[in-house]
């Protein structure tokens, strides 16, 4: 074989090697009510949990996860928060936050609700939503007060 031919051949075969579907472009769908999707059951009510003292690692988790969403998390001031535990061992979390937004001016307090994850030692928050929007706002804070942590926002 002549040497300029495996040359080409060898670059050819790496080039299709190479080749793989960029799936971030894939568009996908979720498929759920709340976007004109069909449920497959009803929908659980929120049971209402018993209030749980947060310690000083969950405090912390709870500003790291609220903090990596916001514009500018280094301007993050939060206000009160509290947690209950269900029936099911679920934790949830409820609070307020104000931050900057683009415009370098701080919006007031917001309310956020998500969940702590993980284990005592190394607690993990996982933020459903900021009610930053008059509608957002209400729903969180319907959300938290049933979930049992009433007086959020």
């Amino acid at each position: 074989m002549v040497p300029g031919r495996i040359i080409a051949v060898t670059a050819a075969c790496a080039g299709f090697s190479a080749c793989q579907p960029d799936l971030a472009h894939h568009p996908i769908n979720l498929d759920f009510p709340g976007n004109g999707g069909h449920a497959v059951s009803s929908p659980e009510p929120i049971e209402a949990g018993k209030p749980l003292p947060l310690s000083p690692l969950q405090q912390e988790a709870i500003v790291v996860g609220v903090t990596r969403w916001l514009k500018d998390g280094a301007s993050a001031q939060f206000g009160e928060m509290g947690a209950s535990r269900n029936s099911r061992g679920v934790i949830a979390v409820c609070g307020t936050v104000d931050g900057r937004n683009t415009a370098g001016r701080l919006v007031g307090l917001s309310p956020f609700v998500g969940v702590l994850k993980g284990t005592a030692a190394v607690p993990i928050f996982v933020l459903v939503e900021i009610g930053t929007a008059a509608a957002d706002r209400a729903v969180v804070v319907s959300i938290c007060r049933d979930s049992g942590i009433p007086g959020i926002g």
